[in-house]
């Protein structure tokens, strides 16, 4: 199990020990969670003032990858090193060229958008 989880944000990666994790779900702090869509919450036993870590991102794609599973395979991951980083499941699917008789390749219109990690909020 890595030792670190590198979380690509939109400032740039940051690096959160992931030892003390508790639990991570998908929605805010509240009481039930909020915005399961677009947040996910990492609850942590470590330091006062730095037990919550609350990420905003943009949706997952429905019937895809959530970014709670996401977080869940980069906590388990062994990638042989400390440092285990953060996937990007996809929040809109590429869009193929309409048909025109081709065979074999197909023009790609639009490509895959993958979901983008805004910010973190540490509580």
């Amino acid at each position: 199990m890595a030792k670190f989880l590198k979380v690509p944000l939109a400032t740039g990666d940051e690096f959160y020990g992931i030892s003390n994790i508790i639990n991570v779900h998908a929605g805010d702090t509240a009481t039930p969670p909020a915005n399961p869509t677009t947040t996910t919450t990492i609850i942590t036993d470590g330091v006062a003032g730095a037990t919550t870590f609350t990420f905003t991102h943009t949706a997952a794609l429905v019937g895809g990858q959530t970014v709670l599973e996401a977080f869940n395979a980069a906590l388990v991951a062994n990638p042989g090193g400390l440092v285990s980083t953060l996937g990007k499941p996809i929040a809109t699917q590429q869009v193929p060229a309409p048909q025109s008789g081709q065979v074999g390749r197909m023009v790609v219109a639009s490509a895959p958008v993958f979901v983008q990690y805004a910010s973190v909020a540490i509580a």
